[in-house]
């Protein structure tokens, strides 16, 4: 038992990036006497589990807040028995969920109808990679174009586009509501394709079927480039049936009676 407390410790004290006090602890803790070295143990035991999950704790905090989210939403509020086809998209959304590591970044495309639930979904995924530790950022896809743009403007482009290229996992919501000119649609080509040549999670809400992306991005050649990179290693959510906003609105009504 004193051995693996030991080995445990000393690897706390390694992740805390304390490697001489780590060198000093294992040095001197042979050289204890038997009640001495139990009491070391104990204490520095508790304070570097308290330490550890403090850490945790203000890092998860931290993501959430870099991410952006504006409205926290995660998947115990949302309910799969919806519709046939939310019924349908849970076990793989799930899946997707639960085997979210650094190894393996989620990549997801949720299309579909206003209202359906697809926002609420992908800030879910968002939510979960933060508590896991990741990098995640959350935009409109109008948004993220505008600054680009402005970025381009005032030569801060690289930069700007580093913001996009950078995260982990990035989530770009309403993408198709707003018609992008040329330059905007090559701007997000850059983000996108060098998200998916780093092999980062890169997640997008659409109320357009694939084949209408044309009316989206420029010409149908930026189209289509940007479709393969989204979809090549994503998994694809198509989402139909009635608003789950409505739906949401009925169940806080009966709650209420």
């Amino acid at each position: 038992m004193e051995n693996l407390t030991t080995t445990k410790i000393s690897e706390y004290l390694g992740s805390f990036r304390l490697k001489y006090f780590a060198k000093g602890f294992e040095t001197d803790l042979v050289t204890m006497t038997e009640p001495e070295r139990t009491t070391i143990l104990k204490y520095l035991a508790r304070w570097s589990e308290s330490e550890q999950a403090e850490r945790k704790s203000a890092l998860i905090t931290s993501k959430i807040k870099c991410a952006r989210f504006r409205k926290l939403q995660t998947i115990d509020a949302y309910d799969f028995r919806h519709s046939a086809t939310t019924e349908k998209i849970e076990r793989p959304y799930m899946s997707l969920y639960s085997d979210m590591s650094r190894e393996k970044l989620p990549s997801a495309v949720f299309t579909g109808n206003a209202g359906v639930g697809k926002t609420h979904l992908a800030r879910a995924l968002g939510y979960a990679a933060c508590q896991k530790g990741l990098s995640t950022l959350f935009v409109t896809a109008a948004e993220m174009v505008n600054h680009l743009q402005h970025a381009q403007k005032t030569f801060s482009l690289e930069m700007e586009l580093n913001r996009y290229r950078r995260p982990q996992v990035l989530i770009i919501d309403e993408l198709g509501y707003v018609s992008l000119d040329s330059q905007a649609s090559n701007l997000f080509f850059q983000v996108i394709s060098s998200r998916h040549d780093a092999g980062y999670g890169t997640i997008a809400t659409t109320n357009l079927p694939f084949g209408k992306f044309n009316q989206i991005f420029a010409n149908d050649a930026i189209a289509h480039a940007i479709v393969d990179r989204l979809v090549n290693d994503a998994e694809v959510f198509f989402m139909e049936g009635e608003s789950y906003r409505q739906h949401q609105r009925s169940l806080k009504s009966k709650n209420k009676g």
